[in-house]
């Protein structure tokens, strides 16, 4: 018995066969992800609007989460009223990643708020967002090589390599199909230790291995909810997503060289 129950559990770990999410549950996928996007894109666009105009601390929060709320619960409006419908069909679902990092950014955004660092002067953004270079890029003298030894940095770059990987799988330019092999169990587990390397051999760093537990529990939640299609790289990786990759990058290289 045990040996069948073994054997089944390789062969389907290790088989070509796709688990796939309910349609409702890429349906309830697809809201709650938009959901949590806008309401981090309108915190940050309400917010820099509150600092520039020199708002009160008590105006502002209130202007932020109002906005945050309505865009999060538009994406809830039956039919073809929410917003997330009409994004799924321009963009489908974003990666599982995104929604967290945007949960990470607008939960550290509304730390700030409530911290009193809402009390910028006139014309200046707030902090969260406002594009102030990451502790980990400070310091110019340090060796450039030291500098791009981090598991974000490190996973920055993959992520950009992967998704240039992905655009040539989709014009068939690879030997191999890339994002097909995405929908095989197995993948989620190999993808997980890819996420896991950068931090296991350079450490947590300064930059604090956001990126490695966001890919890491994006991986996770995939495996128990195979959202948002079923295949991993649609997990962690998104075209929009891919293209701010880009700009990190390039600001590490802008401030390195």
């Amino acid at each position: 018995m045990n040996m069948a129950w073994m054997d089944a559990a390789v062969a389907g770990w290790m088989g070509d066969f796709p688990l796939l999410p309910s349609p409702a549950a890429m349906q309830w996928g697809l809201q709650a992800s938009w959901s949590v996007v806008l309401a981090w894109l309108g915190a940050m666009l309400a917010a820099r609007c509150m600092g520039r105009r020199g708002v009160p601390v008590v105006v502002a929060v209130i202007v932020t989460a109002g906005v945050a709320v309505a865009l999060a619960a538009s994406a809830w409006l039956p039919g073809q009223a929410a917003s997330s419908y009409w994004l799924g069909l321009a963009f489908q679902a974003p990666s599982m990643s995104a929604v967290l990092l945007c949960a990470v950014l607008l939960r550290a955004q509304w730390a700030r708020w409530w911290a009193g660092h809402a009390n910028a002067p006139q014309g200046a953004a707030p902090v969260a967002g406002s594009g102030a270079v990451p502790a980990e890029f400070a310091g110019r003298d340090a060796p450039r090589v030291v500098r791009w030894c981090t598991p974000d940095a490190v996973l920055a770059v993959l992520g950009v390599l992967l998704g240039w990987a992905l655009l040539l799988d989709t014009f068939a330019l690879l030997p191999v199909e890339l994002y097909a092999w995405g929908f095989r169990p197995m993948a989620a587990a190999v993808l997980l230790l890819l996420c896991l390397t950068p931090w296991l051999l350079l450490g947590w760093g300064r930059s604090g291995g956001l990126g490695t537990a966001v890919c890491a529990v994006a991986v996770m939640v995939f495996v128990l909810l195979r959202l948002p299609s079923g295949n991993v790289w649609d997990a962690v990786l998104d075209p929009w997503l891919w293209l701010a990759l880009h700009v990190h990058v390039a600001r590490r290289l802008r401030i390195c060289y």
